[in-house]
């Protein structure tokens, strides 16, 4: 019988993983997701914002299991059983309130890749009147928000207010396609941003998009600016309300909507699945061949790892870009460890950052080898953005159907300014 491979999670890294090693005769490969259906979720704030112009951005993992050639199993992590190599799952529940029976599913070596959630930092308020976009029915809730906002805003003529808190990739990328939504509810020519709709992006640290390279960060500050988008530094949110965002100092800013977007932690799942080593921000502890400290028999990636390089201060932040390095390493070193050899150590290549911000374009900070110096703009910049999700899903698809598939999506008369203002 053929080693049992089972991954935890259908994010950016578990899915490409999965299609990977689908295929292989040496491998039974099973995916676990408590969803249905796999989205790139870099652009999540496009779902949310009703700007989304792929008809490839949302794939079914029952239809990605039988192209791909593993079994897909939907249900949520309930535990890990490491010294019986076993994962028992719920559910799905059913509308009805029905859900499935619990099972569990044996393994020869696991996978977790479980991602992350944004954390509340125990700010008051968060969790009762704020909206945080970690999953595809966050975004679909606050776009059903968004949309009954602006049609109220338009028919009492007083602006809606929108405040992000966190001015990271998913807060500033939000705001600019915010903006651009705001154009599809007007009635006359002539009208303003402003008009209808007034966004604040605030931020904690003293600069927006903190870390980032300062003329990344620049070029985003003057691009928002450009769109008539507010941005504060220096903001300690102390509480969200009903109706506004709380500074510690006590100065308070309208809100219609409050969006919560300060950093990404571990899934909180994770200290109960199994007796994990966890870092500070809730990820697991791994070697520098992704296994876990309490059983090398469990490797994890993405956002559920903490990853520390050697020689590095701290481990890898939680982005995409790492989640597919990362599978792409363990595309080899499974099969590696699984004949009884040792691979080489995972090596993360840095290669930058890309932001889509609508119609003010996008930006980004490529990098070339080790040094990440060079600032693209314009058609190539927005290429390159795209070029991200593309390679994702020709990964998923495969070289024949997702080349197919993607000139396909290409030609769609659903690609350009498409407004989804419907779920």
């Amino acid at each position: 019988m053929a080693p049992r491979l089972v991954i935890l999670g259908g994010g950016a890294g578990g899915s490409e993983l999965a299609a990977k090693l689908g295929g292989r005769e040496d491998l039974d490969v099973t995916l676990v997701d408590r969803h249905a259906s796999h989205m790139w979720k870099p652009r999540l704030h496009e779902f949310a914002a009703g700007t989304i112009d792929s008809t490839l951005s949302e794939l079914s993992y029952y239809m990605l299991a039988r192209m791909r050639g593993f079994s897909f199993e939907q249900g949520e992590v309930e535990r890990i059983d490491p010294a019986e190599k076993r994962v028992c799952l719920t559910g799905p529940a059913a509308p009805c309130g029905a859900g499935a029976v619990p099972r569990q599913i044996a393994y020869d070596r696991l996978v977790v890749a479980l991602g992350g959630v944004t954390p509340d930092f125990g700010t008051k308020g968060v969790a009762e009147h704020a909206v945080r976009l970690d999953e595809r029915v966050d975004a679909d809730r606050f776009r059903a928000r968004f949309i009954a906002l602006m049609i109220s805003a338009r028919a009492t003529g007083r602006p809606a207010h929108v405040v992000i808190v966190g001015s990271g990739a998913t807060g500033t990328e939000l705001a600019a396609h915010l903006r651009q939504v705001e154009s599809g509810f007007f009635r006359k020519t002539g009208e303003r941003p402003r008009d209808l709709l007034e966004i604040l992006v605030a931020e904690a640290a003293p600069e927006l998009m903190p870390g980032a390279e300062e003329t990344l960060r620049r070029n985003v500050e003057a691009r928002l600016h450009a769109l008539d988008i507010d941005t504060l530094t220096g903001a300690k949110i102390a509480e969200i309300a009903t109706d506004g965002v709380v500074e510690a100092d006590g100065t308070r800013h309208p809100a219609d909507i409050s969006v919560w977007a300060a950093g990404l932690v571990g899934n909180p799942g994770l200290a109960g699945f199994a007796d994990f080593e966890l870092d500070k921000k809730g990820r697991i502890v791994v070697d520098q061949r992704l296994r876990s400290t309490i059983d090398p028999a469990i490797q994890v990636l993405g956002d559920a790892a903490s990853f520390t390089p050697v020689g590095a201060d701290a481990a890898l932040p939680p982005t995409a870009q790492c989640a597919s390095q990362q599978a792409a390493y363990l595309e080899t070193a499974i099969p590696s460890l699984l004949a009884g050899n040792e691979p080489e150590p995972f090596v993360y290549d840095d290669r930058g950052r890309l932001l889509s911000l609508a119609r003010a374009g996008s930006v980004g900070q490529i990098g070339f080898g080790r040094k990440t110096d060079l600032i693209v703009k314009g058609q190539f910049a927005n290429a390159a953005y795209k070029s991200l999700q593309r390679r994702h899903q020709w990964t998923l698809l495969g070289p024949l159907r997702g080349g197919v598939a993607i000139f396909a999506d290409w030609l769609s008369p659903a690609k350009g300014a498409q407004l989804k203002l419907h779920g």
